[in-house]
């Protein structure tokens, strides 16, 4: 395993990046002794991490620890100025090129970089492809930002659990309050930062998914307003979840294809894009696809364009050597 560690230092804190095996880790500490501490502790539970890289890297959450000490305003501004200026060259010359420009101290150099590795948006000391996606985004003001950094943001596991407990109801100030932010421009920024997350078709969809489980659970009533279009995996992930857990012997047959030991216990699904890994223990045993169709008398063509639109999604997975569940 390849680790790279990154110490910077800001007055009297000091902040760890730690990049391995798939996985970004975010430090803060107070004192020597205190960053010693830290860090011995998560370069073992690093080192002796049971899950393989190949469920590392399957897995939305592969960050963890939450920073941030940059306006999110400013965040994106800076990311559009080097995904526009970006020719191959140094990017972290870039920002001290747009630190420069807009008069402001290169020693924000310190609260930047730690600020993109806990967003997964800077690795290996350089952009990743997923901040030139979303400085992309904001140079054309394109109405994809909202959804791009709700996709970036439940890849940091600490602001994952933030955004489901707000999809559950929790206000957010009281969210905010999980991830133990104690500085008053802390809370302001990741405040704004889940304010744009929340007006995503992506929170929408997982609100949608949350007050489904509720009722087929038998809590409270179901409502439905203005849902997105692209909510059908969140509904079908949703409602197989609650039969593994709920009927999962009348899915004994179907998970007993899998050439797998199946333990319904151990059963979880993990959203993948369009598709929805099926995990057990850790693994992935299988693919979950879903999709929607409303059908009249003439249902033969509805169903070949269903079977059309699935058709590419269950090549994609069967490429990755998975099992498809249709």
């Amino acid at each position: 395993m390849d680790l790279s560690i990154r110490i910077i230092q800001e007055s009297d804190e000091y902040q760890v990046i730690i990049e391995g095996d798939g996985a970004t880790r975010i430090l803060k500490a107070k004192s020597i002794n205190e960053l010693i501490d830290s860090l011995s502790t998560e370069i073992k539970d690093l080192l002796t991490v049971k899950e393989s890289s190949d469920t590392l890297k399957s897995s939305n959450c592969t960050l963890r620890g939450w920073y941030i000490r940059i306006p999110i305003t400013k965040l994106l501004d800076m990311i559009a100025f080097l995904v526009r200026n970006r020719q191959g060259g140094d990017d972290t010359e870039l920002i001290m090129k747009y630190l420069d420009s807009h008069g402001l101290s290169r020693s924000n150099y310190r609260v930047i970089i730690p600020t993109l590795s806990a967003l997964g948006l800077w690795r290996q000391g350089k952009l990743a492809r997923e901040a030139e996606e979303l400085g992309k985004a904001v140079i054309s003001g394109g109405s994809e930002l909202p959804n791009l950094l709700y996709r970036i943001a439940i890849r940091n596991c600490a602001l994952r659990e933030v955004i489901e407990r707000m999809a559950e109801g929790l206000p957010i100030n009281d969210s905010i309050k999980l991830l133990g932010l104690t500085r008053r421009d802390e809370i302001n920024y990741t405040s704004n930062l889940l304010e744009i997350i929340m007006s995503s078709d992506e929170f929408k969809c997982l609100q949608y998914s949350k007050a489904l489980d509720n009722y087929l659970r038998g809590s409270g009533c179901f409502t439905v307003n203005d849902l997105p279009r692209g909510c059908v995996l969140n509904q079908v992930i949703t409602i197989f979840n609650y039969l593994v857990s709920n009927k999962g012997f009348h899915l004994m047959s179907l998970l007993g294809d899998v050439d797998v030991t199946v333990n319904l216990s151990l059963v979880t699904t993990q959203q993948s894009n369009d598709y929805a890994m099926i995990i057990q223990g850790g693994k992935p045993i299988g693919a979950l696809i879903g999709d929607v169709i409303t059908t009249n008398s003439n249902y033969a063509p509805r169903a070949r364009e269903a079977v059309d639109r699935l058709e590419p999604i269950a090549a994609k997975v069967i490429r990755l050597i998975t099992y498809c569940l249709a």
